[in-house]
C-alpha cells in the first residue's frame, strides 16, 4: 500500500490548497483486492478533491495500459498527472507526467519508481503542475 500512502502524504497532505481533482481507481489485481478493501482505503483517504472508483473488471486498467503503449495489458499502481484543462474525449490524452510501480516488460522502465523514489517523483510531478497553475 505504499502507493496509497504516497498519494496521501505527497499529494493530499503536501498540497492541501492545490486546485486539483484526484481520481483513484482501485483495480482488482491481488487476491485481497475487493470492494471491502476499496471502502477501507477510501475512508483512510478522505478529501473533497478525491474520488474513488472500483474497477473490479479491470476495464479502466486496460484503457490506461492501452494509452501507455500496452494494448491487452492492465495498468495498476500507475500515477497519471494531467494539466488543468486537459480534456478526455474518445481516448485518454497523454499525461503531463506519470510514474508506475510495475516491473512488467510492457511498460516504460524510465517511469518506474518505488519506495522513497516514488514519493520524490510524485512530489516533483505535483510541484511542476502547481507551478504551471500559477
Amino acid at each position: 500500500m505504499l502507493g496509497a500512502r504516497a498519494v496521501q502524504k505527497v499529494i493530499i497532505q503536501s498540497f492541501p490548497h492545490a486546485d486539483i481533482s484526484i481520481s483513484i481507481v482501485w483495480v482488482n489485481m491481488l487476491p485481497l483486492d475487493s470492494m471491502v478493501t476499496v471502502g477501507f482505503m477510501a475512508k483512510a483517504m478522505q478529501d473533497p478533491r478525491v474520488r474513488h472508483f472500483h474497477d473490479s473488471h479491470k476495464q479502466v486498467g486496460q484503457i490506461i495500459a492501452q494509452s501507455l503503449g500496452g494494448p491487452g495489458k492492465v495498468a495498476w499502481d500507475v500515477y497519471l498527472f494531467y494539466a488543468k484543462g486537459d480534456e478526455w474525449a474518445d481516448s485518454l490524452p497523454p499525461p503531463t507526467k506519470w510514474a508506475h510501480q510495475l516491473q512488467d516488460s510492457w511498460i516504460d522502465p524510465a517511469h518506474y519508481h518505488s519506495g522513497d523514489d516514488l514519493i520524490q517523483e510524485l512530489d516533483r510531478a505535483m510541484s511542476q503542475l502547481a507551478t504551471q497553475d500559477q
